[in-house]
């Protein structure tokens, strides 16, 4: 058994002896998942929940941030956890500081260390729910090859990845020479037509509901499909209410369902009128081709100083069909549209409709093809070198530069095709021609036919989406970051030596270098336009962090360790703030050991939180000053200068049991708890709506209303602002189990390793303007499910390496708030829904890997096949919202469950 070394705090100590919980994942764990991104392993373990991932993202247009993969420790947000390259701060990919997983050097990791709990006193900032990091091999020597290609059981999600390592000593060993080069490539699913996906899973406002009568708000069911909106439009109201348009705009006559409560309606044609599974649903997989190179170089300048210089560059360039440009009922068409079927306008003015309302998917228009192009180029010089025998110190300079150009093709804009609906019959030639044309004839505007699929051509399709101008963004994002640091051990006590590391770090990042296309700054695109933005903040910091041994080989008293850190930090825009840590290490016996930390940690507002100058979404939300009614309204994202740090104090308790009798087995039990002050949030649109709805006057000022005293909204600006407090808690287990099956059975040869890890999310609870929302145990995306495990065994002779893993999620709920009831039900509020139907069931999945090295002499190379979801079971239904856009939302969670079904990956790794 091979010992491994941990980074849980700048102290070097054995993970096991750590006061804070470290889980490890080494080389062989990491290479049984045989995926194309590292992320998918580590995102197995329990401690993480709610990562972004490409399957998460797959809607993602204005945020730049899709295909990420970022890491979410306890669920507390992907911006709350620290990730780390071999102890350094890696740069983000995003404004809003998420470090893409996918730009690390995978080929070169040999171990993950997950450091829960808070360690901003040793690490920094971002640290409130804990560090990854990821150790690389730096000392590796010779030459290795990687090859390995994947599918989906379904013949879809393609992959392929290949990567080169070589590493080689020079100068009679004083120098040593690392390069590492990796192509990745994956095909995106355009259509989720999986069969869970295709049943019409929804939630819908109950149309007989009333205050009194008892049945709940809303009802959960399958055959749920939109009302107002067809793929080749519809009239939603006047006496031709479904009248619908199919290809070539021959109109036909939709049947309503049982239930009808716009936009949704229940059995009907709703197969005809189904979203899902169609191109203008939600894609299932967006599509990446990522190329990463390193380089590294020492060299010994003594026997006690080493300097090093390191590069890295890494590419990704990815898609994904984010959405179609849908449109339930918000369209109002006039009686003489130059495309309007002769014998239906005939019949209006005979009945005297003037205007009427009209709701369309659009589909002669695109699907909006959302790319991302992210490039890091990071360069690190340093030094490090022993002195006085126990003393080691470090220094280092690093500059990381991190570009993204976003671009967002086939999304309309507003003014253009409002314009081009508006289309009459020109007087005098006969022709179709936009309203605004015959008093400004120079004005460019094609009428667009809102009637029927394939019935516009691509001049009217070229307009609406722009006119010649594609929405796009490009930013430039920059990272600097100068540190030293000294370890050592300046003196002993009788039970051992005493423990230091000191340092001082600065630290600048900064937004800038920004372009982007002539129409965003009017923020008239469908969704919101591309914004610039610019700004910079630097942070001083100096820390200090200490072992202490206070007793050892006495009785109860085997070991009893002191662990402290203290960090001072200045932000040019906020001040001052400091970070504390104090940790207890107690062996009464060989076989029992526990431990505690109590620390104080921060969170210093991102890029993106402090200077984003606009851009954001255009959604539909329910209006309920106007009885839930859906309404279209603007959104931007604003960034606020004002913003303080989050403040956490943090507490960990737990034993770890090493029974002798029971050699090679080791259990673990740790409680955690986290409270956040002035946490920093953006709140989705609908909360800031619903939350002022509550009263909570905070959320009152993002919102603007129209002039006319309707109460109909126009505006809602998405702040963040240090708006919540934030409460965690759960508690932690791992065991593992290694040993020779020939203890046993003398007959059966090799090495037997059992692993389990679970976590129980007990509490997960924001208090905003004294409203509390406890998220713990709902399985949607807006919290952690109660419990989240694996179990892993693996079995190792000769040849052949073989594992099997188990990931679990416990069953939950949809809201904890939400009230379950067929009849006599309360009345129902904003906050406490009542719903048919509140239940998500568990889920169990299986994967297996088997690894073979093959017979030859001067190489290892082995060969592996993994499969993940292994019986290709379906993910549970998490059926989406009433109303707005959810009726192109997947059927289930991608944050928690697997969607791709039975995926396979066969390849090749070989060293020379």
């Amino acid at each position: 058994m091979e010992e491994v070394v941990v980074t849980g705090t700048r102290i070097v100590r054995d993970g096991y002896n750590a006061p804070t919980p470290v889980t490890v994942m080494g080389t062989e764990q990491l290479q049984s998942f045989a995926s194309p991104n590292i992320a998918d392993a580590i995102n197995t373990m329990p401690e993480l929940s709610g990562s972004a991932t490409p399957a998460t993202s797959v809607t993602t247009a204005s945020s730049g941030a899709s295909n990420i993969n970022a890491l979410n420790l306890r669920a507390l947000g992907t911006n709350r956890t620290l990730v780390l390259v071999d102890g350094r701060r890696a740069v983000a990919s995003s404004m809003s500081g998420l470090v893409d997983i996918n730009l690390i050097p995978q080929d070169l990791v040999k171990s993950v260390e997950v450091v829960t709990g808070g360690a901003s006193a040793a690490y920094g900032s971002d640290a409130l729910s804990g560090i990854v990091n990821f150790v690389l091999d730096k000392d590796f020597t010779g030459t290795k090859l990687t090859a390995q290609t994947g599918s989906t059981t379904y013949g879809d999600g393609d992959n392929w990845m290949g990567g080169l390592t070589y590493g080689t000593a020079f100068g009679a060993g004083r120098g040593h020479f690392l390069f590492n080069a990796n192509y990745r490539n994956q095909d995106a699913i355009p259509i989720n037509d999986r069969d869970w996906n295709l049943k019409g899973w929804q939630f819908m406002n109950n149309p007989n509901y009333t205050a009194t009568n008892g049945q709940p708000r809303r009802l959960l069911l399958d055959q749920v499909a939109p009302s107002t909106g067809f793929a080749g439009g519809v009239i939603t109201d006047t006496a031709f209410r479904g009248t619908a348009f199919g290809v070539g705009g021959s109109p036909y006559q939709i049947e309503y369902g049982d239930l009808v409560s716009d936009p949704d309606m229940h059995g009907g044609d709703w197969k005809l009128t189904q979203v899902r599974g169609t191109r203008a649903g939600s894609s299932l997989l967006g599509g990446s081709k990522t190329a990463s190179f390193f380089a590294r170089g020492s060299w010994d300048l003594t026997e006690d100083v080493n300097i090093f210089a390191q590069a890295s560059y890494s590419r990704d360039r990815n898609h994904n069909y984010a959405f179609s440009l849908e449109d339930t009922g918000s369209i109002t068409l006039s009686v003489d549209n130059a495309f309007l079927p002769e014998s239906i306008r005939e019949a209006m003015i005979a009945q005297g409709v003037s205007t009427f309302h009209y709701g369309s998917m659009h589909t002669d228009l695109p699907i909006v093809d959302a790319t991302n192009d992210r490039e890091v180029a990071s360069l690190l010089v340093g030094a490090q070198g022993k002195f006085g025998g126990t003393w080691t110190w470090s220094t280092s300079y690093q500059h990381d530069i991190s570009e993204f150009k976003s671009v967002a093709k086939g999304m309309y804009y507003n003014p253009y095709l409002d314009l081009a609906y508006d289309s009459v019959i020109d007087p005098d030639t006969g022709a179709a021609v936009c309203r605004s044309t015959l008093t400004d004839p120079t004005n460019g505007c094609k009428p667009y036919n809102p009637f029927g699929i394939g019935v516009n051509t691509q001049g009217a399709i070229d307009y609406v989406t722009g006119n010649g101008t594609t929405m796009w963004r490009k930013q430039q994002m920059t990272q600097d970051v100068a540190a030293f640091t000294v370890n050592g051990t300046p003196f002993a006590t009788w039970a051992g030596d005493v423990s230091i590391a000191t340092g001082v770090e600065w630290r600048m990042e900064a937004i800038g270098k920004g372009r982007n296309d002539e129409l965003s700054p009017t923020q008239d695109w469908w969704v919101g336009g591309y914004q610039v933005s610019k700004g910079s903040y630097n942070v001083k910091e100096a820390f200090l962090e200490a072992v202490v041994p206070l007793a050892k080989d006495l009785p109860a008293l085997k070991a009893l360790d002191l662990s402290g850190a203290f960090r001072e930090t200045d932000y040019s825009t906020s001040g001052s703030v400091q970070t504390w840590k104090l940790g207890l290490n107690w062996t009464p016996v060989d076989d029992v050991r526990f431990r505690t930390t109590l620390s104080r940690d921060i969170r210093a507002p991102n890029l993106e939180e402090l200077f984003s100058n606009g851009g954001g979404g255009a959604p539909a939300i329910e209006n309920p000053w106007r009885s839930n009614e859906t309404e279209y309204i603007t959104s931007p994202r604003i960034g606020n200068s004002e913003l303080t740090p989050e403040k956490a104090d943090s507490f960990g308790g737990g034993v770890v049991l090493t029974p002798r009798f029971l050699p090679g087995f080791a259990l673990s039990i740790d409680y955690w708890r986290i409270d956040i002050d002035d946490a920093i949030g953006l709140p989705a649109t609908q909360d800031i709506i619903d939350g002022c709805y509550e009263g909570q006057t905070t959320f009152c000022s993002a919102i603007d209303f129209a002039d006319d005293g309707s109460q109909s909204i126009d505006v809602v600006r998405r702040v963040p602002f240090n708006y919540t407090t934030l409460k965690a808690r759960g508690i932690d287990y791992e065991a593992s189990y290694r040993f020779r099956p020939s203890a046993i059975i003398a007959a059966i040869p090799g090495v037997v390793q059992i692993r389990a890890l679970a976590t129980n999310y007990q509490k997960m609870a924001s208090n905003i303007d004294g409203v509390v929302d406890d998220t713990a145990g709902q399985n949607t995306s807006y919290g952690p499910p109660s419990w989240k495990w694996n179990a892993s065994i693996n079995y190792a002779v000769s040849a052949f390496r073989g594992s099997v893993m188990a990931r679990g999620i416990s069953s939950g709920v949809y809201d904890n708030d939400w009230i379950e009831c067929s009849t006599n039900c309360p009345t129902s509020t904003t906050k406490q829904v009542t719903v048919s139907d509140n239940h998500i069931p568990s889920s169990i999945f299986w994967d297996a890997s088997v690894t073979y090295t093959l017979p030859f002499t001067d190489a290892d190379v082995e060969s592996f096949v993994n499969v993940r979801n292994v019986f290709d079971r379906d993910p549970p239904i998490v059926a989406p919202n009433p109303g707005g856009y959810n009726y192109t939302m997947p059927s289930s969670n991608a944050q928690l469950y697997d969607v791709l079904g039975r995926t396979f990956t066969i390849g090749l790794r070989a060293k020379f």
